[in-house]
């Protein structure tokens, strides 16, 4: 009777261990599955509006939280590109107006689970005791813009974070004024 106590008791531990040790490789798992999936819907969205921005010819709006952007198509037109960041739905979308047709909208969510999101627009103007060019928010200015973003999603009662820190994207086809 005393050796079945004991083995019970040693299987019970066995099984409360390798049910802990299961369940904390599952967690990171998901995690790294979590990490994984930030990380390349980050690098699409990067891609997407570096593109936008590198071709982009005039700049129409510009906050915190959207841009506007006039960009080439194929055809040789021009569409309006704008990139929004909703804090209430946690979405990142860029909507696309062929041609520049306002009435005609093509939304996109390009990111999701989005906390904070932020432009920051630069000019030309070389500011030399801070080493590099000012921060603007005048539309004739405007020659770079850079994006700060930082997602997060949870896995099993875990949080994961992805911030997200995008080069600067230069303008290369807008004239400015400074």
């Amino acid at each position: 009777m005393i050796e079945l106590m004991v083995g019970l008791t040693v299987g019970g531990l066995v099984l409360a261990i390798s049910t802990g040790s299961l369940l904390f490789l599952a967690r990171g798992a998901a995690s790294i599955g979590n990490y994984h999936d930030m990380n390349m819907r980050s690098r699409l969205m990067l891609d997407r509006f570096a593109s936008d921005a590198r071709m982009a010819v005039d700049v129409n709006l510009a906050s915190g939280t959207t841009v506007s952007l006039d960009v080439y198509n194929s055809s040789g037109g021009l569409d309006t590109v704008v990139y929004t960041y909703n804090s209430t739905t946690l979405m990142f979308s860029r909507i696309l107006y062929p041609d520049g047709d306002l009435s005609v909208a093509v939304p996109d969510v390009i990111l999701n689970d989005v906390e904070e999101l932020e432009f920051t627009y630069f000019n030309m103007i070389y500011d030399s005791s801070t080493k590099e060019l000012e921060e603007t928010t005048s539309l004739l200015e405007i020659k770079e813009i850079q994006l700060e973003a930082l997602m997060k999603t949870s896995a099993l009662n875990a949080v994961n974070t992805n911030q997200i820190i995008s080069a600067r994207y230069m303008m290369r086809n807008k004239k400015v004024n400074t």
